[in-house]
């Protein structure tokens, strides 16, 4: 789901140790992995950066890297249920985290594309239990600029186990944000949390159904779906832990796993190799709608901010870089694209003390950094 004790994509206690033990296992590990036919040296390379996961019993990483339209790695490592003993493959289904943002806007996108609804469109006219928060249009939530309190510490989870409309019920409640909207950008879960509600008013699906018949099918994603509070079974499901002493211990149920659209969403390395392709082409969208998404936000001074529809936005050695990072219960997820290379990497991890993007530079430094763009 959801970051909700981080701003900045970075598990809350950052895992240098655990990374500088990876790293330096990796300079005398050979490394394994269900890795995809005719790897190289490079992919190699990416074995040795995550052999010290393959080591005992303990949960570890999925890992695909993609260039130029193929897969040049693509690996799983560790294990995907300690109890069980099942190994980590690229057919494993992740729970994303917030990397299930950019998923919730492109439904957004489509919308719009479609002439249903308009980026600034009021959320009240589609959530009119949100008739208080004055100016909140559907671009700030998209965008993290529109002030929604968090509610997470506040929704009952007692009498059941809540879902959408109770945080919608919750938020008009309250009444009132943090901030106008516009008037600043501040990373928020409940703002992409109402969006799965107004994509629902809008389309008249409910948001699991819209997701597999508008998303996931017509661009062969073929794992993936949406967890919600109808809790469907997730095949090949990967279930996260947290360290726990010299083991690992449960760490994959929350009572607020029913609340989707900052998060909620499962999908395998297969579907994103589906789903990074998808964003090279129009399928799903106009070329000028996936511009807009990797166009910064602007708030209402006119301020640039690095963040488009569901991504962040920067710049790595020169290269245009559009990526998004998760953290919730056990799982630590990220992707990293770099379009104008037409390069990507992609890493699911089901531990809480695994912080992937600390690897995305190494692994684009081994592919990119001789000039191959």
């Amino acid at each position: 789901m959801h970051d909700i004790n981080t701003r900045n994509g970075h598990p809350p206690g950052h895992p240098s140790l655990l990374l500088t033990t990876l790293l330096a296992a990796s300079l005398f590990t050979g490394g394994c992995g269900d890795r995809s036919p005719g790897a190289d040296a490079r992919s190699a390379q990416v074995d040795a950066l995550f052999a010290p996961l393959t080591t005992g019993l303990q949960p570890g990483a999925a890992v695909m890297v993609i260039h130029q339209g193929k897969v040049v790695h693509q690996a799983g490592y560790g294990y995907a249920d300690l109890e069980t003993q099942v190994p980590i493959t690229p057919g494993s289904a992740f729970r994303l985290a917030s990397v299930s943002k950019q998923f919730t806007a492109m439904a957004v996108m489509v919308l719009v594309e479609s002439g249903v609804l308009g980026y600034d469109d009021p959320v009240s006219r589609w959530l009119p239990e949100l008739n208080s928060y004055e100016g909140l249009t559907v671009r700030h939530l998209m965008t993290h600029t529109g002030g929604l309190s968090e509610y997470y510490d506040a929704i009952d989870t007692t009498s059941h186990l809540p879902t959408n409309a109770d945080a919608v019920a919750l938020l008009g409640r309250m009444g009132t944000g943090d901030f106008a909207p516009g008037e600043r950008f501040a990373y928020s879960n409940p703002g992409y949390d109402m969006l799965v509600p107004l994509i629902e008013a809008a389309s008249g699906m409910s948001f699991a159904g819209f997701m597999h018949e508008r998303l996931f099918v017509p661009i062969g994603m073929r794992r993936a779906l949406i967890r919600d509070h109808t809790w469907p079974d997730v095949p090949g499901r990967v279930i996260g832990y947290e360290p726990d002493g010299d083991g690992f211990s449960l760490n994959d149920d929350h009572p607020l796993n029913r609340i989707v659209g900052s998060g909620g969403m499962y999908a395998t390395l297969d579907d994103f190799f589906q789903w990074d392709q998808a964003l090279y082409g129009e399928t799903l969208v106009s070329r000028a709608t996936l511009d807009e998404a990797f166009t910064p936000a602007r708030l209402n001074n006119g301020e640039a901010v690095a963040y488009g529809f569901g991504w962040r936005l920067d710049e790595y050695n020169g290269l245009r870089r559009v990526r998004h990072g998760g953290s919730w219960v056990g799982f630590r997820t990220h992707i990293a694209r770099y379009p104008d290379a037409r390069f990507s990497v992609v890493i699911l991890s089901n531990r809480a003390d695994f912080d992937p993007e600390a690897y995305v530079d190494p692994i684009t430094d081994t592919y990119l950094g001789t000039g191959e763009r």
